[in-house]
């Protein structure tokens, strides 16, 4: 008996040391695009860029992005096989990830600034980046709830930047502005809230 209650002593273990693992995968995903955004405003900064380079740069960050953090992944899953637990994400789930995104960038960068909504241009561009994080992460959110099981730790991610869309629609100044400030606090508490769990999972 006191074997098999050692056993499952160290079973306990690796499956809490395993949660804590995809926990701060989840916080380097979201560290990862919040580094992708603090460089887009850079280059906004430093540069005088129409908006359709946003259909150039955003893509191109979706593939550096997805590229980094798939290394992990496949890291991630080596040791997990290592310890007897599958935990290889399915194709599906992974081109529906791809789609939100994807629908994000059309709706958020390819037709909203083309519209006539908001007090100005500024406005119109901050209420399409808002737009673009919120229902990109929201579908990813979806996505991973109906395959992999809720992670509650991505909510901050869409949820700050979706109810501050009315706020930089009627701003005639520093709508940009704000909505990367917005945008990089939902990030933060998320990768936050990402680290915080992984550390409670192994207590």
């Amino acid at each position: 008996m006191e074997e098999v209650r050692e056993l499952k002593s160290v079973l306990e273990r690796v499956e809490r040391k395993l949660i804590a693992a995809g926990k701060l995968y989840g916080a380097l995903n979201f560290a990862v695009w919040l580094a992708i955004m603090l460089l887009y405003y850079d280059i906004l900064a430093l540069l005088d860029i129409p908006w359709q380079f946003n259909l150039v740069y955003w893509p191109i960050a979706f593939i550096v992005a997805i590229t980094f953090t798939g290394r992990v992944w496949k890291r991630f899953v080596e040791i997990a096989k290592a310890t007897g637990r599958e935990v290889e994400s399915s194709k599906r789930e992974g081109m529906l990830i791809a789609l939100s995104w994807i629908l994000g960038i059309v709706i958020g960068w390819g037709v909203i600034p083309q519209t006539s909504i908001a007090v100005n241009a500024e406005a119109r561009l901050a209420v399409g980046f808002l737009s673009f994080i919120t229902l990109s992460i929201l579908g990813m959110f979806l996505v991973i709830a109906k395959f992999s099981g809720t992670e509650k730790e991505m909510i901050p991610a869409f949820l700050i930047p979706g109810i501050h869309i009315p706020v930089v629609w009627n701003m005639e100044n520093g709508a940009m502005i704000l909505a990367g400030f917005v945008v990089a606090l939902g990030f933060a508490v998320t990768v936050l809230l990402y680290i915080h769990n992984a550390f409670k999972a192994i207590e």
